[in-house]
């Protein structure tokens, strides 16, 4: 079993809600190594990794994720990026592979490995 790994960097002045994609519902994300039972804050100058583990070959759908600006992205109160995170078809590296969104926060993707990455968000 293998673990596919995003370590998350919130460089903006707002905490960066997030959850688990509720259309992955047979997922179970995990945040630092334990289960994301609900939405998790990520405050300002903080980081942390989330993850699934992965039994097979890796694929271009490895992980639902939603990223938000606010804590009511349900309703439309906040902006947010649903995204799925897999392995990339064309170079085999972990990357957002569907998805999109808007919000007040911006991402970026870098040090990218087949089965981890880094995504570093900042105001937008």
């Amino acid at each position: 079993m293998s673990s596919s790994v995003v370590t998350v960097k919130n460089h903006s002045s707002r905490a960066i809600y997030i959850d688990s994609d509720p259309n992955w519902d047979d997922q179970e994300l995990l945040l630092d190594d334990k289960p994301l039972r609900r939405g998790f804050a990520l405050q300002p100058d903080r980081s942390a990794r989330i993850s699934v583990d992965w039994s097979g070959p890796g694929n271009a759908y490895m992980m639902g994720v939603i990223f938000a600006d606010g804590p009511d992205y349900d309703y439309g109160g906040d902006g947010f990026y649903q995204l799925t995170i897999g392995q990339d078809e064309d170079s085999g590296l972990l990357d957002v592979t569907d998805g999109g969104g808007e919000a007040k926060i911006a991402y970026s993707i870098s040090q990218q490995t087949p089965w981890s990455m880094t995504m570093d968000f900042a105001d937008s």
